[in-house]
């Protein structure tokens, strides 16, 4: 898949998380700017990491290994993201830094999803 392909898939994507985001925190302009920028970030980096030159340009970090470990690492963040109001006001992480790297996972788990989706598929 081309790069304007997994920007336009993380835009969208990213779009929709925003709105279900806004019914559990606020989110603010300055969030949703940087969650754009992380979610364009992870949405080439698999690609910024191991150029496309050959057919066979994907490994580590195009593997379903890493998918895995990213869309878990999504959800942990997603669960910090919501769980956030209800603890003590002195958490170490505020709800904009928690949901920059909630949405740059989102970005580089749909780059995967995307590109597992090609006839090359992803390796092992």
């Amino acid at each position: 898949m081309r790069r304007r392909g997994h920007l336009a898939i993380g835009i969208v994507i990213f779009f929709l998380y925003s709105y279900f985001m806004i019914h559990f925190s606020t989110v603010t302009d300055a969030s949703l700017l940087f969650g754009i920028v992380a979610v364009l970030i992870g949405s080439v980096l698999p690609d910024i990491i191991e150029p496309p030159t050959s057919s066979k340009h994907r490994g580590f970090f195009h593997s379903r290994g890493v998918l895995g470990c990213t869309l878990f690492a999504f959800i942990v963040t997603v669960v910090a993201e919501i769980a956030l109001p209800y603890l003590p006001s002195s958490s170490q992480f505020s709800f904009s830094q928690i949901y920059f790297i909630s949405s740059f996972l989102l970005g580089y788990s749909f780059h995967l999803l995307a590109d597992s989706l090609t006839p090359a598929g992803l390796p092992g």
